[in-house]
């Protein structure tokens, strides 16, 4: 309604979303928790609530979800994927 303050119930909402379908698979929820697409919509979405929407995402798939470096690339947001390379090399 009119008199919900989303900044507050946005990320209880996502979390107990995630929890409800808890490795159900089920992935017509999971994409509604999908991160945005494109620069200006991920600009008009808090980073506390996207982080939200990836745990909760793959909360739902569980069965997707995989140890590598391209499974981890495929949960940045795809307008970013362009500017990070994640290696399996690590700073000594």
């Amino acid at each position: 309604g009119p008199n919900v303050n989303i900044d507050v119930t946005a990320a209880g909402a996502t979390l107990a979303l995630g929890l409800t379908f808890l490795k159900s698979n089920n992935a017509s929820v999971a994409a509604q928790l999908r991160v945005p697409d494109c620069m200006y919509a991920l600009h008009c979405v808090r980073p506390d609530l996207i982080l939200l929407r990836v745990v909760s995402r793959n909360l739902i798939l569980w069965d997707e979800v995989r140890p590598t470096g391209a499974w981890l690339a495929t949960q940045l947001a795809h307008p970013k994927r362009a500017h990070h390379s994640l290696s399996a090399e690590r700073a000594d």
